[in-house]
């Protein structure tokens, strides 16, 4: 199960990592994100459904969906909000992400 931990850390790396590409021109667009989330959405079901990942690891990326869908529904705030009040979401949702990979990675007999 460690291993299907590292896969959701992978996706939500890369899926920072895509964020940070600075020479791109901005979009505001939301439909590569939604196109991104929903394959990444479909490989954490195929591997929860094969039984590769657990339900808390699973749920780790659920955050992430949570979070994609957060400043989707609030696009205009995110975007003019300060840079403050983005780091404070951007952090709370990481330890949140972190908690719940943290859990999910526990021996079966301390879960």
């Amino acid at each position: 199960m460690k291993y299907a931990a590292l896969l959701v850390d992978l996706i939500e790396i890369v899926r920072r990592e895509r964020k940070s590409i600075v020479n791109k021109p901005k979009t505001s667009s939301l439909v590569p994100g939604i196109i991104y989330h929903a394959i990444a959405t479909l490989i954490v079901a195929v591997l929860y459904c094969f039984g590769w990942l657990n339900l808390l690891t699973a749920m780790a990326f659920g955050i992430a969906l949570l979070k994609f869908g957060l400043i989707a529904w609030q696009q205009q705030w995110y975007c003019r909000a300060k840079i403050e009040t983005v780091a404070s979401l951007e952090t709370g949702f990481a330890l949140i992400f972190v908690a719940i990979v943290a859990l999910s990675v526990l021996p079966a007999h301390l879960n």
